[in-house]
C-alpha cells in the first residue's frame, strides 16, 4: 500500500470507508456489466426504459454491490477499513433489493404477457442463474469449480446481455447467443489480464528477466505490466463505449 493506493490494482484506493467501498466495486469492471444491459437492450427490437432502468438498477446492486462485498467477506483483498459488518450489510442489502426487482419483474411479465407463464419464467431461470453465480464464484463453493474464467463471463457478460435483451424483447434469436459468446470472450479478455496485473502488483518488484540462454533483461513490475495494463483499460472503455453508443443511437437515431 502506498499513499493510499492499494497495491493490486491500477484503480484501487484506501484510507477510508468510501475508498475501500468504491475499490470494492471494481468500477471499471461493474461498468463493464452495465454496458453488456445496455448492449442487450440497445439490440432488442422493442425497447422499454423502464425495463432498462430496472436491469441496470438490480445488476448495479447485484453485480457491483452484492457480488464485491461477498467477495471480500470471502477472502479481504482490498483493504481494512470496512469491516464485517459493512461487509455484510453491504451484501445482504443489495441482494435483497436486487432480488426484488427479479420478483417484480417476473410478476410484470406474466401481467403482460397475459397470464402466459413461459415469458415470467424464463427470467425467473435467468435470475436463478445469475444469484447462483453470485455465490458460487465469490465463496470458492464446490472447491472453486465455479470460479473459473468460462463461470465469470457466463455470469458477468453472457447472462446480463440476454437477460437485458430478453425482458425488451421476450424472445432471444439465434444470432444473439453469438453476439452474448463475443461478449463473453471481451469479459474473458479483461478478467486475464487483470489477474496477470493484480499478481505482479503484489508480489515483490521484478528487477530482471533470465533466459535459458543465461542472457538477462533489465526491467521492472511497472513495465511488465504496462502494456498488459493498457490493454485491459483499453477493453473496458471499448465495452463501455460500445454500450453507450448503441444506447445513444437507438434513443436519439
Amino acid at each position: 500500500m502506498k499513499g493510499g493506493r492499494v497495491e493490486g490494482a491500477w484503480y484501487a484506493q484506501s484510507g477510508s470507508k468510501i475508498r475501500e467501498f468504491c475499490t470494492i466495486l471494481h468500477p471499471p469492471y461493474t461498468s463493464m456489466v452495465l454496458s453488456y444491459v445496455l448492449i442487450g437492450a440497445a439490440l432488442s427490437p422493442a425497447l422499454f426504459v423502464d425495463r432498462l432502468a430496472l436491469t441496470l438498477l438490480a445488476y448495479f446492486l447485484g453485480l457491483g454491490i452484492s457480488a464485491h462485498a461477498l467477495n471480500e467477506l470471502n477472502a479481504r483483498h482490498w483493504g481494512t477499513t470496512l469491516d464485517k459488518k459493512d461487509l455484510e450489510v453491504a451484501f445482504l442489502l443489495s441482494m435483497m433489493t436486487a432480488l426484488s426487482i427479479g420478483v417484480y419483474g417476473v410478476c410484470s411479465l406474466y401481467v403482460v404477457s397475459n397470464g402466459n407463464l413461459v415469458p415470467p419464467s424464463i427470467l425467473l431461470v435467468f435470475i436463478v442463474l445469475e444469484t447462483f453465480f453470485l455465490f458460487a464464484y465469490n465463496t470458492n463453493y464446490s472447491n472453486g469449480k465455479f470460479h473459473g474464467d468460462i463461470s465469470f463471463a457466463f455470469s458477468w457478460g453472457v447472462l446480463p446481455f440476454l437477460t437485458s435483451y430478453y425482458v425488451n424483447s421476450l424472445t432471444i434469436p439465434a444470432g444473439i447467443f453469438l453476439i452474448g459468446l463475443a461478449l463473453a470472450a471481451t469479459a474473458m479478455i479483461e478478467i486475464n489480464l487483470s489477474r496477470w496485473c493484480k499478481d505482479f502488483r503484489r508480489r515483490s518488484n521484478v528487477k530482471e528477466i533470465r533466459f535459458d540462454d543465461n542472457t538477462s533483461l533489465h526491467s521492472s513490475t511497472e513495465r511488465l505490466i504496462s502494456d498488459p495494463e493498457k490493454a485491459l483499460k483499453l477493453i473496458v472503455i471499448t465495452v463501455d463505449l460500445l454500450g453507450i453508443g448503441l444506447m445513444i443511437r437507438r434513443l436519439v437515431g
